[in-house]
């Protein structure tokens, strides 16, 4: 039986590159700061390793293993305080490099999601692309919807979450200046769309040049921002009903007014989206 009530806490920070041993003690101080109450807390893209790696080599040296000190030392924690805690790193998985999100259970249960869509910035032009349009797991909350960072930009990768049953959205990110539409309109729309709660954990501070939004947030099923953050470290949290967003229909006047988002789809007119963008004349 899941969980269907939880406190969620998105926790921004600046995370240094090349130094996970800083990250993790800055992850497990934000956690005590996060308190007793929090049943899922969420830490940003790449928080335990940086993110803007110049060139293979050096992403190969900062990268982590998910068999290492790191996620040996989270796992430890989130069974101590019977807390679930989602946190982004380059891995280093066998021969490849992914950028990764790992969702972390109190009874030892680890999920992990390849980051599929990959912009040239960053890290991501030296890591392998994930095989999956977005990830959903099983978790004690029942299933949870997993995107990283740019794949907000791509509605059919929350839609297909949505489509399995996902109630709650997270969305691990490095969002840097210029990258404004997303915490503006596109997390609210991805929500109110799907009528899924959303939560979005960006970084601060500045990295070889780039210097990273901040303004996490937390968005219920009709996409009103419950809490968000400013530029600098923070916390924000919010204690949300995920049955809330198990109804997809909007009934505002029975027989004169009814919006049936998912069931209103007209799937069998969506052959282009599988197509190859060069069959729409694009490269």
């Amino acid at each position: 039986m899941s969980m269907d009530e939880l406190t969620i806490v998105a926790a921004q920070f600046d995370p240094h590159l090349f130094d996970a041993a800083y990250n993790l003690s800055k992850i497990e101080e934000l956690i005590e700061q996060a308190g007793e109450d929090c049943d899922l807390i969420v830490f940003p893209e790449a928080a335990l390793t940086g993110y803007c790696f110049s060139n293979e080599e050096e992403t190969r040296r900062g990268a982590i293993e998910r068999t290492g000190p790191e996620l040996r030392r989270l796992q430890e924690i989130a069974a101590k305080r019977n807390l679930s805690i989602v946190v982004g790193a380059v891995e280093w998985a066998g021969k490849e490099l992914y950028n990764t999100v790992f969702f972390l259970e109190p009874d030892g249960t680890l999920f992990s999601y390849y980051k599929s869509h990959l912009p040239f910035l960053g890290v991501d032009r030296f890591v392998q692309a994930g095989e999956e349009p977005a990830a959903v797991f099983e978790t004690r909350f029942g299933p949870i919807g997993m995107i990283v960072c740019y794949e907000l930009r791509f509605p059919e990768a929350a839609r297909i979450a949505a489509l399995r049953g996902a109630r709650l959205l997270l969305q691990p990110t490095n969002l840097p200046e210029g990258g404004e539409s997303h915490p503006d309109f596109l997390s609210r729309a991805r929500a109110c769309e799907n009528r899924i709660f959303l939560v979005s954990c960006n970084r601060c501070g500045t990295e070889r040049g780039f210097t990273f939004l901040g303004r996490s947030q937390i968005v219920d099923y009709n996409g009103t921002v419950l809490q968000e953050t400013g530029e600098g470290e923070a916390l924000i949290s919010a204690r949300i009903d995920l049955t809330e967003a198990e109804n997809k229909d909007i009934i505002s006047a029975p027989g004169e007014r009814e919006l049936y988002l998912l069931r209103d789809r007209r799937w069998d007119l969506y052959a282009p989206l599988s197509q190859r963008p060069q069959e729409h004349g694009f490269l």
